[in-house]
């Protein structure tokens, strides 16, 4: 996507920026004699980090007209990684001096005299490479990002725990009618399959989670929830059931024929509930090998689905284990497919995530009412949307919002607007939560994590400085839905900007 290359030289950039501050790095230019041309980098890199922002606006904004700004911000990413190995180069050349006795390192390659030609070399290049980068930027009318006003909210915690409800609001029907589903005990079929189809953003694995949660299916012995995703692996999804069902089992170098044998005795003489969230595989054999991992429940048990794809749908209904009704689909009137919502449900998602119950809300009802209608009619925009309006509640902000737009490369216009409005998100984001954000491009869709080594990896990359503020971050891309908590509370990834809608999962 293009927009990652910005979000990455605004990352290193900053990094940078802090540690041409640092006081190791004052130490040593102080001993080579280098402080006055590292004081001078210190600064330009601060000038320009003050412009960074309006550059990554403007080739936003701009899409395909962006390019100018784009390649500037690669250049000043390029110069960054120069200015940081030669850091580097620096605290080497210290390390060494002060560890090696003087002949010999007098008589080695680390020489102080040629070490001090070198970085000296490398110092005027990068000061001539961030010179001509600040000119170029002055050609461009890049100018200092002004900081957008933000409404007083008494503090910066986000909550997650009602991040199910505000997804599910517009959602009851559904939600009520699998559950009868669920606890229907009078199923034709032995085992019943209850699809939920949609387009991304609409809602399916909330749905499905609140379902999941609710009180009234405990009744189950078993409850089991696999992430499929595109990648369709039989291994991988039978080694997560049986996981589900039992976590003290080893798995370590098992083979299909050990998970069907397993998976047999987990769940014979058990009533399960199984959740397959994010079907895409549509592949009749496949299918049906995932059905024959499945029929050893006992009557009654039930699965649920997500897929964007009703073709998903129409193959699980073939094959013998339907036709014998031993692994099947519902009748058709009772899949679930996920509709838009209208625009005043949007507006009620906003709201549950804009404010408490005791703020004033009438002098934000127009404006808001006007926001919602870009939402596209999905829960996932008004639900991110609604997280930034609570983060800049004034209404010059929310105006800001309403107005500015965003051009992506984009064919598919119900594609390029959800996009667009969820770049709106992340526009207004603070600078770390961007920069965090933007390494989660790193990880593949439904990439498992712990929350702890995440933040570790932020704050080894220089992101982050405390892990209070790594938690914090995590906190309010969970509040937009970028992220999810699963049942092992670890941290799984999904990529926002990278199809048609989808978001990160933490799970």
């Amino acid at each position: 996507m293009s927009g990652v290359g910005e979000m990455i030289a605004s990352s290193v950039a900053n990094r940078v920026g802090s540690r041409l501050g640092d006081l190791m790095v004052e130490k040593a230019t102080l001993l080579w004699r280098f402080k006055d041309d590292v004081d001078d980098l210190k600064e330009k890199m601060r000038d320009l980090d003050a412009v960074m922002q309006d550059a990554d606006d403007k080739a936003r904004q701009r899409g395909k007209d962006g390019v100018a700004e784009r390649r500037w911000l690669t250049k000043l990413k390029s110069a960054a990684y120069d200015i940081e190995d030669m850091l580097d180069e620096l605290d080497s050349a210290q390390l060494i001096k002060n560890h090696q006795p003087k002949l010999k390192l007098f008589l080695s390659r680390n020489n102080p005299f040629l070490q001090k030609m070198t970085i000296a070399h490398n110092m005027k290049n990068l000061r001539e490479k961030i010179v001509t980068i600040e000119k170029e930027g002055k050609e461009l009318n890049l100018v200092c990002h002004e900081t957008i006003a933000e409404g007083s909210r008494g503090n910066e915690t986000f909550a997650v725990d009602d991040d199910m409800d505000i997804g599910m609001l517009g959602r009851d029907a559904e939600t009520e009618k699998i559950i009868s589903l669920l606890l229907n005990t009078e199923a034709k079929e032995d085992i019943s399959i209850i699809p939920i189809i949609g387009l991304g953003g609409l809602g399916k694995t909330t749905l499905a989670q609140a379902v999941f949660a609710d009180k009234r299916v405990n009744v189950f012995d078993a409850r089991i929830w696999v992430y499929v995703s595109k990648e369709f692996d039989l291994l991988k999804i039978g080694k997560a059931m049986i996981r589900g069902a039992d976590r003290s089992n080893n798995l370590d170098n098992c083979n299909l024929q050990f998970v069907h044998d397993n998976l047999k005795k987990e769940l014979a003489n058990r009533r399960y509930l199984i959740v397959l969230d994010d079907i895409w595989e549509e592949y009749g054999e496949n299918l049906e090998k995932l059905k024959q991992m499945l029929q050893h429940g006992s009557k009654g048990s039930k699965i649920i689905v997500t897929t964007r794809s009703g073709s998903v749908v129409q193959v699980l209904q073939t094959g013998y284990l339907a036709n014998e009704r031993k692994v099947c689909s519902v009748p058709e009137p009772d899949h679930i497919n996920l509709g838009v919502l209208s625009p005043d449900a949007c507006w009620s998602v906003m709201k549950r995530r804009i404010f408490g119950p005791d703020d004033e809300q009438s002098v934000f009802e127009e404006i808001g009412r006007q926001i919602a209608k870009r939402c596209g009619r999905l829960p996932l925009v008004a639900n991110a949307l609604g997280q930034v309006m609570s983060e800049h509640r004034t209404i010059e902000a929310w105006t800001n919002i309403r107005d500015r737009k965003i051009a992506l490369d984009i064919k598919a216009d119900h594609q390029r607007d959800t996009l667009e409005c969820l770049m709106l998100s992340y526009y207004y984001m603070k600078r770390e939560f961007k920069m965090c954000f933007t390494y989660l491009a790193a990880f593949s869709k439904g990439f498992i994590m712990d929350t702890d080594c995440l933040i570790q990896q932020w704050r080894a990359l220089g992101y982050i400085e405390a892990r209070d503020y790594g938690q914090r971050c995590i906190n309010y891309l969970l509040g937009m839905s970028f992220l999810q908590i699963s049942r092992s509370w670890l941290v799984s990834i999904e990529h926002l900007f990278y199809s048609s809608c989808p978001v990160c999962i933490i799970c």
